[in-house]
């Protein structure tokens, strides 16, 4: 079964993400690779890394076990090889192998996160519940992490605008942390949804957060840090998205208010200031706002239409770069936000014509 080879590929010590999703790219299938011979696997990844991979019988044991244990208690696990893994998160240099969700799925790849301080003042409260309210009155849905704070309010303000909410937990999607989010927890199951990378059952400790901040990041579209100070984990969840080639906004503050430090940090660092949701809006258009007319979404930009022209015929990005003149990284950017309008679709780097 194909989430058991998922479980198992991950499972398998010394096999790490970007080199499962190089794999992926090129064998599409969890179960096509390992069908491979000890020969063929090697020429990909070395004789080492195959021979880890084909030989670890442990790790199919612990992945059934994983399996079933999911299968008890209603927790739905979606291999990176899968149709509905988020197209966004799919995108970073090293997306989980194996998301472990609870609640509503498949949901929008249309996501922005909301990140900051869990000691939030009252105006991070105001201004963490403004852009919440109305990007989810837009249709977008709210990416955040449960943590007290902004997180919390990121996600409480979502729901009871009728929205759609992630959140992604540092620990398993069956541990409840921190406590006082038991509330909240069961009120995202029902219009939302709980995602995590780690296995069942996995407590959350100080190494787990930051390697969740990555996947808030990378479910997101742009991430938003509404109140942060210099220490603060939504600077490295900004730092991810900037890397990523997401958009980082960034309410300015008061220069004499530590609890507001890293977002003045991040301005000049290069985030875009974000004082009203039009903002967002003018950086993203595809994030169309509710009451846009549906023939202004299919407007193109030149560029896009010479790229379709162009893809009249498949072709690989580096042959893409060649004939726009574009460097591969102005050119990722487009075909992405392509890929989002379903013009294009990716198949391990040749770009084919959907519309």
């Amino acid at each position: 079964m194909e989430v058991i080879r998922a479980l198992q590929l991950s499972f398998t010590s010394g096999i790490g993400n970007i080199t499962i999703k190089k794999l992926i790219e090129k064998y599409k299938r969890f179960e096509n690779i390992f069908e491979l011979s000890h020969i063929q696997l090697s020429k990909d990844i070395g004789d080492k890394l195959a021979s880890l991979i084909l030989k670890d019988k442990e790790a199919y044991k612990k992945a059934v076990k994983e399996y079933e244990k999911a299968q008890r208690l209603n927790i739905t696990l979606v291999p990176l090889s899968d149709d509905n893994y988020p197209i966004n998160l799919k995108n970073i240099p090293d997306p989980p192998p194996v998301l472990y969700i609870k609640g509503i799925f498949p949901f929008s790849d249309m996501s922005v996160s909301i990140v900051g301080t869990r000691n939030v003042s009252s105006y991070g409260r105001f201004i963490t519940q403004k852009f919440s309210k109305e990007l989810s009155e837009n249709s977008i849905s709210i990416v955040s992490g449960l943590a007290l704070g902004v997180d919390t309010i990121a996600h409480k303000t979502t729901l009871e605008n009728s929205g759609f909410t992630v959140a992604v937990l540092g620990c398993g999607v069956d541990i409840i942390f921190p406590k006082e989010n038991l509330s909240l927890y069961r009120d995202i199951l029902k219009n939302g949804c709980i995602v995590s990378e780690l296995p069942i059952g996995t407590r959350p400790t100080k190494y787990t957060f930051p390697k969740r901040n990555r996947i808030i990041a990378g479910l997101s579209l742009a991430t938003i840090v509404s109140q942060a100070p210099m220490k603060s984990g939504a600077l490295i969840t900004a730092k991810y998205a900037n890397e990523y080639g997401r958009l980082v906004f960034s309410v300015p503050a008061n220069i004499n208010d530590k609890s507001s430090e890293g977002n003045n940090y991040l301005l000049k660092e290069g985030a875009f200031p974000l004082t009203q949701v039009e903002d967002i809006f003018m950086q993203i258009p595809y994030l169309k706002k509710k009451g846009v007319d549906k023939k202004e979404e299919k407007i193109l930009s030149d560029l896009e239409k010479d790229i379709l022209n162009i893809l009249n015929e498949p072709h690989h990005i580096d042959m893409l770069v060649e004939i726009t003149g574009l460097n591969i990284s102005e050119l990722s950017i487009i075909l992405f936000e392509m890929e989002l309008k379903q013009l294009v679709k990716n198949d391990n780097g040749v770009y084919i014509k959907t519309v």
